[in-house]
């Protein structure tokens, strides 16, 4: 009776020390899980961000009743995949340098893609689709750890969340009422998600002092200024908050008509006549040309006429052709944006 207590009770001891053990595992085990976030339904990552933005959420390209909601975006640090659908962003991670990023793998738009961005037009980068209609199938296969869209792939946002098991997505829509800080927000969260890499708070620095001198130029001269697209043998014009607004917002030149296109954001602009500039007869004329943005003949040549002739701009050569591509194709990038600043100095130079 003695021998079998004794084994009883042993047996008790190595039970409890067994489901002690068992305890401590699952401690450990859930210890080492504690940062790691699952994105998507195929990876894990050890390192995340939480970015609150807003999204379009629709089901389509044309989906009328599309909403505009704020979400908490966990996205992975430092991705190894990145599927891009803004030339801004492309543009800014070749200023930097894919390498520098640690970014193994691009996918891109490859359809109109700016020329001084053409280096990526290669086989070994995967074409992502188009700025507005992301090729699903493609990115499934690429299978990237964050997903960059913006305005004309806004509407995506849904659809690549749901083909692409929940896969990470930073929408770097701009703001064009409020272009630079809307650039900052822009380079203050891919500093986050590459790794608190300081080049993104210099790059901005560079933007605000270049910009704030043009300012200072453009309060100081007066200049009653107005925007103006060609695209063949039509021009239209943009205002206040407009997509070039940033001329009137941030650099400060002067509306020669403060309320054109209602002062709205108006993407399209409003087709204006030869007759509308003449009486409008604004100091500085600066012009956008979509044709040439997009491959297209030159269409400047419209504005050669007696009535923009009369103009206090053309009289003074202050009709200024912007850089198409910067202002039309690539806004929101950092050497497109310096670009664009380069364009306006030329009238104080």
């Amino acid at each position: 009776m003695e021998r079998s207590i004794v084994f009883t009770i042993k047996e008790k001891k190595e039970t409890k020390m067994k489901k002690i053990f068992v305890v401590l595992m699952l401690l450990i085990s859930l210890t080492g899980l504690v940062g790691c976030q699952i994105v998507n339904d195929d990876k894990t990552y050890d390192e995340t961000v939480t970015i609150e933005q807003s999204v379009t959420k629709a089901s389509n390209r044309n989906d009328e009743n599309a909403t505009v909601e704020t979400v908490n975006e966990v996205i992975p640090t430092n991705p190894k995949k990145v599927a891009i659908f803004d030339f801004g962003v492309l543009d800014i991670f070749d200023f930097i340098g894919l390498e520098a990023l640690a970014i193994e793998q691009i996918a891109i738009v490859k359809s109109n893609l700016p020329g001084y961005l053409s280096k990526y037009n290669t086989d070994a980068v995967t074409n992502a689709g188009t700025l507005f209609e992301p090729s699903f199938d493609t990115l499934d296969l690429f299978n990237p750890d964050l997903v960059i869209i913006s305005s004309r792939s806004s509407w995506s946002y849904n659809t690549l969340k749901t083909e692409l098991g929940g896969v990470a997505v930073l929408n770097v829509t701009i703001d064009n009422q409020n272009y630079l800080d809307s650039l900052k927000t822009n380079l203050e969260h891919l500093k986050l998600i590459f790794n608190n890499n300081e080049v993104f708070d210099t790059m901005y620095e560079t933007l605000e002092s270049k910009t704030n001198i043009i300012k200072e130029q453009a309060i100081g001269s007066g200049f009653k200024s107005l925007i103006l697209m060609t695209n063949g043998d039509d021009i239209s014009g943009y205002g206040i908050g407009s997509r070039f607004g940033f001329i009137h917002n941030e650099l400060s030149f002067s509306a020669a008509d403060e309320h054109f296109g209602n002062a709205d954001a108006n993407t399209h602009g409003d087709t204006v006549s030869f007759e509308y500039v003449q009486n409008l007869n604004p100091d500085v004329i600066f012009v956008v040309d979509r044709a040439q943005a997009i491959g297209g003949e030159p269409s400047i040549g419209v504005l050669d006429n007696a009535l923009i002739d009369s103009t206090n701009a053309a009289k003074n050569n202050r009709i200024i052709l912007l850089d198409s591509v910067s202002w039309y194709i690539v806004s929101g990038g950092y050497q497109s944006t310096l670009k664009m600043i380069e364009d306006t100095q030329t009238l104080f130079s």
